[in-house]
C-alpha cells in the first residue's frame, strides 16, 4: 500500500466521522427548534447557538474534506510514493476502531462534566431558588450520565487492546482432506 493511499483512507475516515457529527447536530438542531419554542423566559437564540455553530463547523469541514481528499493527501505526503508494508489483522483494525470510539465518547462527555463542576463551585456559597426542581434534576442526571460515560470510555480505552484481541482472534481450524474441522480450544 502506498503512503498516499493510506493518508487518503485516513481523510475519508475523517470525512465519515464529520458526516456523522453533521447529521447528529442537524437532528439536535431540528429537535431544539421544534421543542424549544415552549421555553418561556429564556433567550432561545442563545440556547441553540452552540448547536448551530457545531452544525456549521461539521458541514463546512465535511464538504471541504470530501471535495479535496486527493489534494490534501498529496499535500500531507509531499508527493512521495513510498510503499508501506502494513500487516492489517482483525485485532489491529478492531483496536483502532475501539480507540476512535472511546476517544469520541471521552471528548463528548468532558464539557458536561466541566460545566456542572464550574456551576457547582460558582454557586456553592449561594442558596438560590432561581432553578426549578426539574431543571436541577435534569442537570444532575446529565452530569451523572456524562461522568459514567467518561469512566466507561476511559476503562474501555485502557483495556482496548485486550478487547480487540479477544474479539479479533481467529478460530483455529484444521483440514483433513477437503473437510474442515474446528478446534474446541
Amino acid at each position: 500500500m502506498k503512503k498516499l493511499q493510506l493518508v487518503e483512507l485516513g481523510i475519508i475516515a475523517t470525512v465519515l466521522i464529520m458526516g456523522y457529527e453533521m447529521v447528529t447536530s442537524l437532528l439536535n438542531l431540528i429537535t431544539s427548534l421544534l421543542f424549544g419554542f415552549g421555553a418561556a423566559g429564556r433567550n432561545f437564540m442563545i440556547t441553540i447557538l452552540p448547536t448551530v455553530l457545531l452544525f456549521a463547523f461539521c458541514t463546512i469541514t465535511f464538504f471541504f474534506l470530501a471535495i479535496n481528499v486527493t489534494p490534501l493527501a498529496r499535500f500531507i505526503c509531499r508527493d512521495s510514493d513510498d510503499f508501506l508494508e502494513l500487516k492489517l489483522t482483525k485485532p489491529s483494525i478492531l483496536h483502532v476502531i475501539i480507540i476512535a470510539v472511546c476517544l469520541i465518547s471521552f471528548l463528548q462527555t468532558i464539557p458536561d462534566i466541566i460545566q456542572y463542576l464550574l456551576n457547582k463551585f460558582i454557586n456553592a456559597g449561594q442558596v438560590s431558588n432561581e432553578f426549578e426542581r426539574i431543571e436541577w434534576r435534569t442537570r444532575e442526571i446529565n452530569f451523572w450520565n456524562s461522568l459514567i460515560g467518561f469512566i466507561i470510555s476511559l476503562l474501555l480505552l485502557i483495556t482496548s487492546r485486550r478487547i480487540a484481541f479477544f474479539f479479533g482472534r481467529e478460530d483455529e481450524s484444521f483440514e483433513i482432506g477437503s473437510e474442515k474441522i474446528e478446534s474446541n480450544l
